[in-house]
């Protein structure tokens, strides 16, 4: 008898983590356009995004800084178009990230998510108001039809 309601039990669970998963890229964008939500709800933290998403903001979003955290030899290999190239192992990449504006609103990725989620943790700490993290990486955004490089 309790076999038979295990997989109501199960449909049920998957129903209502649903409702709290993260939101779609649409949900990302205000009815203005702008980019509102973050990891935590609140303006100034780094928001994780897969490649969907990524590519939506792309879309709408013209004015998104995207930074590459790659080295320079991966990012000759192939970037995403208009890609900054700020080399996260480079002795001065701190002191790179502070000559930016942390107004604008940057998608920060790498190869596989390691070093942007470092990079975007950092532009955090430093006072950037709107970090998105591509936590996919290069190939996955690549995959996805983000104009590359």
């Amino acid at each position: 008898m309790m076999l038979k309601k295990l997989p109501f039990a199960l449909a049920t669970a998957a129903l209502l983590s649903a409702c709290s998963a993260d939101p779609s890229a649409s949900e990302l964008i205000d009815a203005n356009g702008a980019i509102v939500r973050s990891e935590t709800g609140e303006a100034g933290k780094a928001v994780t995004i897969n490649s969907q998403e990524a590519k939506a903001l792309l879309e709408q979003h013209k004015e998104l800084v995207v930074l590459d955290v790659r080295t320079h030899g991966e990012h000759q290999a192939g970037h995403v178009a208009g890609a900054i190239l700020l080399d996260y192992y480079s002795p001065d990449f701190e002191q790179r990230l502070k000559e930016l504006d942390p107004s604008k609103p940057y998608l920060v990725y790498c190869t596989v998510g390691g070093r942007s989620r470092d990079a975007a943790r950092l532009m955090q700490e430093l006072g950037f108001e709107q970090v998105y993290d591509a936590v996919e990486g290069f190939q996955a955004l690549q995959r996805a039809g983000v104009p590359v490089d």
